[in-house]
């Protein structure tokens, strides 16, 4: 049986980030990277509808240790809409 990784997701703004974003349990790093995707799509979305531009943020994904796995931009996750 696989075993679920934990992944830190930390929000990336042009003034700073925010730590903690959300914590899941994901198979992979793909899986992880699908949901970061799906999670800038819906702060996009409410952004949109606030009239606010956050096209610049993106979504950090770090493993426990904190190690930085990958990035996820909001431009990114436009594209993949």
């Amino acid at each position: 049986m696989c075993t679920a990784d934990r992944y830190i997701f930390h929000l990336l703004t042009p003034v700073g980030g925010v730590n903690d974003l959300a914590r899941a349990d994901f198979q992979s790093l793909d899986e992880a990277r699908a949901e970061a995707i799906l999670v800038a799509q819906e702060l996009l979305r409410r952004a949109a509808s606030e009239g606010r531009n956050v096209s610049d943020y993106a979504i950090e994904i770090c493993n426990e240790a904190g190690k930085t796995l990958s990035v996820v931009t909001f431009r990114q996750a436009r594209q993949q809409s």
